[in-house]
């Protein structure tokens, strides 16, 4: 028995539709690619969380349709000009297809005959259920198929996760989360090398599916769990010896927060997905908790690794004991300076540049240096009539949460405008009030280069309600601690793949 195989050349915006057509019109299935695939104008399509592209094909999509002559008309010779005259009824103007003819054959076997063994470093081997497992007695053996979710081992970056864990001589009995964890096979790795407990977790249903799956195949107690599901293995207070997360650049940034919250001190975490360009990036990000590193490169693509330094190690005490003591030179020069030349002159100045964070990043002793010299500066205040000018300050502002999310993904529907929302969390983490500052928002395309950006003033970003409590905020800023929650929607352009969120303050003329 022989297939035969249409293909029409056809623009994105139809690509779907005549998919459908083809289907409703007797194909027993159809394909979309893009039709400059291996050329030099190859387009990649790919979304990241958020941002996934509005139309599923290529600017020239090559749509293709199989159809069986045994079960419809399709072997005759009228069949392509029928074809095109019920196609056109439906409104499909196209010219005739390319077409061959596809013998039939053990499409199973040929399947299975692409996906052979992978060996990954010296022990550890990726075997899919078909093949057998390598004779080694020291051989790790992975059973993990091709299936819905990401990770056989083949890719440059599962490929450096499974190296780094295999050339690891100390995991027997450490805790390990697989973020992001596709088909599971980091964590059944981990498991098998004696990582215990071992925790993946990834916002795709499927993939807990698929992961489930693998780790019984696999015989490894392996707990998956979806980040809304409220696990305790995902509170906060639960921390990990090491965090591994293969997924890509602007994620990793954006959850950089989160991932790091998960570490013990003196855990490691591992990051692949990046590609060597975007290394310093990502190492930039992370570089106010702990210090990555470049662990190696694949193809193109980075594995980053790092510590999470203990506050007891001899280099932090060191630092500790050092930062005390300047803030002890610097407290008491600030007493001399305003018991001398009047606190009008300089408290408004000095008193941002000493005040603690009120995150829990700061030493006791300098919180409560700092909690005397403000009652002290209160009371001073009273007595001179100082004038309290808040400070624009970019340490003071942390954004713990920013997610980019379509208007309506909970519907599942299509958002012809391509309206979304984006979901700020920022706080002032300085024990004194600073200026709030503007937003901005810079969406990227697949190169990562800017495509366009929004900037949001304190009036735009900040929650209606609080500004109605705080009407004077231009003036007095925002008060120590304070919380933000905002939404705020944006129309993404259609190339859309990636975006950034920042803070600035305006420059004064």
């Amino acid at each position: 028995m022989s297939y035969r195989e249409l293909v029409f050349t056809v623009v994105a915006e139809i690509a779907e539709p005549l998919g459908d057509a083809l289907l409703d019109l007797g194909a027993l299935s159809v394909t979309v690619e893009d039709d400059a695939a291996g050329g030099y104008d190859e387009n990649p399509l790919y979304g990241e969380p958020g941002l996934s592209p509005e139309v599923q094909a290529w600017e020239r999509s090559a749509v293709t349709a199989l159809f069986n002559p045994e079960i419809d008309d399709s072997g005759t010779t009228n069949f392509i000009p029928e074809l095109l005259a019920s196609l056109q009824e439906a409104g499909f103007n196209l010219s005739a297809p390319q077409e061959k003819v596809v013998e039939d054959q053990d499409w199973v076997r040929l399947t299975q005959s692409q996906f052979a063994p992978i060996q990954i470093g010296e022990r550890i081997w990726v075997v899919p259920s078909w093949h057998d497992a390598p004779t080694d007695p020291n051989a790790i053996c992975l059973a993990v198929d091709p299936g819905l979710a990401f990770g056989t081992g083949s890719h440059p970056t599962t490929h450096l996760c499974l190296l780094w864990l295999e050339q690891q001589s100390n995991l027997q009995n450490r805790s390990l989360l697989d973020y992001g964890c596709g088909s599971g096979i980091l964590a059944i790795a981990a498991a098998k090398l004696g990582c215990n407990p071992v925790i993946g977790t990834d916002i795709d249903p499927q993939a807990m599916i698929a992961a489930r799956s693998n780790a019984e195949i696999n015989h490894t107690v392996i707990r998956f769990v979806l980040p809304n599901e409220g696990a305790p293995e995902l509170a906060a207070e639960t921390k990990y010896d090491i965090v591994m997360a293969n997924i890509l650049a602007n994620p990793l940034q954006v959850l950089a927060p989160a991932l790091v919250n998960k570490i013990r001190p003196g855990g490691a975490i591992v990051l692949s997905g990046v590609l060597a360009r975007q290394a310093q990036e990502v190492i930039a990000t992370y570089s106010q908790w702990l210090t990555l590193s470049v662990w190696k490169e694949s193809e193109g693509w980075v594995c980053l690794h790092g510590t999470l330094a203990k506050p007891t190690d001899k280099s932090a005490s060191t630092s500790l004991a050092q930062k005390k003591s300047l803030k002890l030179v610097t407290l008491s020069i600030f007493f001399l300076v305003l018991i001398l030349f009047g606190e009008h002159l300089s408290r408004n100045s000095l008193l941002p540049k000493l005040a603690t964070r009120v995150d829990g990043s700061s030493n006791i002793f300098s919180v409560h240096a700092f909690s005397i010299l403000q009652r002290l500066d209160k009371k001073l205040c009273n007595a001179l009539g100082c004038i309290d000018r808040p400070v624009s300050d970019f340490s003071a502002w942390k954004i713990s949460e920013a997610t980019l999310t379509p208007e309506n993904a909970r519907e599942g529907l299509k958002n012809p405008s391509n309206q979304s929302v984006l979901h700020v969390e920022i706080a002032n983490r300085l024990a004194v009030a600073v200026l709030v500052p503007n937003l901005e928002v810079s969406i990227t395309d697949a190169e990562e280069s800017e495509i366009k950006s929004f900037q949001f003033s304190p009036k735009e970003w900040l929650p209606v309600n609080w500004q109605e409590t705080h009407p004077e905020f231009l003036q007095h800023g925002a008060p120590s601690g304070e919380l933000f929650q905002s939404e705020l929607e944006i129309s993404l352009p259609q190339n859309a793949a990636g975006y950034r969120v920042q803070i600035f303050y305006p420059q004064q003329n």
